[in-house]
């Protein structure tokens, strides 16, 4: 089947259909977005900070410039080693926590650095101020320097296991969603061996070889819920699945496709595409005497992997598709949300006679690099 330009329907009138909260998975348990949001977090604890100090600094008989200053210089090194903590805990893949001996070296390290910032600071600004520093005020702010580690390394820590508890639940939905469809690809795919076997004896032993394949691929696939898959070896399956549902319809399935080389590399949940296919094929082009033409196309730009499946058979109207949407639409919305929540979307256009048509937005990523 080659990369044919895709047929359009100017016919069709979209109904679209926003399976919210599907915009597809997840940030993972330690993405960068909840490593931005602890960031966000300290920055504001930072401004209120200096806004805080900078009074307190008058009071000691500072100008506003060298209180602002020394705000500023106090809060930003503690802000930005506070970030470093949250990124460390948040985004670390390890499966075992830190150690406590190993918390105890990085509080120290912590608190010393900022103190020794600070030191730094003072030395260059007011040198004649520096001893009475580190009689007292050094001491204090090794203290709330151990403290800060304290606090934001529980946070992270908790931020952590939350996620992968969220992960956890996200890998159980897909596992259960898996465990709907491969039953019900492998029986309607027997239904359809049965009717060539009736229809074309003599094209059956190529069909079972098309579905030992098929078999083959679901079984592997299946074994790792949480697991994604490029796009290129998820058309190759539907391949296998085309070219069995050809050697029953024949010449009455035609097959267009228009993949953009750069979006088969991307990522994609496994079994997305194959239920959408067999949608089109059993209810809209086989029921028609001279079948029809299915679409299948993907295009890619620096974010977003976009996938059409369409056929120009028999079409739906909007509350025939809406009251029963089917197990293959509702799995592949459910797919994406669970495994890009609030970054994918799926939008159906139809209406009786013209077709069928399926859009699904997701991040453009490779595979293994999930949220």
């Amino acid at each position: 089947m080659g990369r044919l330009a895709a047929v359009t329907h100017p016919r069709a009138v979209p109904y679209l259909l926003q399976w919210q909260p599907v915009n597809a998975g997840s940030p993972t348990p330690f993405s960068a977005p909840h490593s931005i949001a602890g960031m966000r977090a300290l920055a504001a604890i930072g401004a209120i900070s200096v806004a805080v100090l900078v009074p307190v600094y008058r009071l000691q008989g500072l100008s506003w410039p060298e209180a602002a200053a020394s705000a500023l210089v106090f809060v930003l090194p503690g802000v930005l080693l506070g970030w470093l903590v949250w990124r460390r805990e948040t985004l670390s893949v390890r499966s075992r926590r830190t150690g406590f001996g190993i918390h105890v070296l990085l509080a120290l390290a912590f608190s010393l650095t900022w103190t020794l910032t600070y030191c730094l600071f003072v030395l260059t600004v007011r040198a004649d101020a520096m001893a009475a520093f580190l009689d007292d005020g050094a001491v204090w702010q090794v203290t709330w320097g151990l403290l800060i580690y304290a606090i934001v390394a529980w946070s992270a820590g908790l931020q952590r296991r939350l996620r992968q508890r969220e992960h956890a639940a996200e890998n159980a939905e897909l596992q259960a969603l898996r465990a709907q469809l491969n039953p019900h690809f492998l029986f309607n795919t027997l239904h359809a061996l049965t009717q060539l076997a009736r229809e074309n004896p003599a094209a059956t032993a190529a069909a079972l070889e098309r579905f030992a394949d098929l078999l083959r691929y679901v079984l592997h696939r299946g074994r790792d819920a949480g697991a994604d898959m490029a796009l290129e070896d998820e058309i190759a399956f539907v391949h296998h699945y085309l070219a069995l549902e050809q050697l029953r319809l024949g010449e009455r399935l035609r097959v267009l496709e228009d993949l953009a080389p750069e979006a088969l590399e991307l990522a994609v949940p496994p079994l997305l595409l194959q239920p959408l296919v067999e949608n089109a094929i059993r209810h809209g082009i086989a029921p028609l005497r001279d079948g029809g033409t299915l679409q299948i196309s993907a295009r890619a730009d620096a974010s977003t992997l976009t996938i059409e499946v369409a056929d120009d058979g028999v079409g739906a109207s909007t509350d025939t598709w809406q009251s029963s949407p089917g197990l293959g639409l509702t799995a592949a919305a459910r797919q994406l949300e669970a495994q890009f929540p609030g970054r994918s979307s799926l939008t159906i256009a139809s209406t009786p006679g013209n077709g069928f048509r399926v859009r699904i937005s997701m991040p453009a990523q490779l595979p293994g690099r999930r949220r």
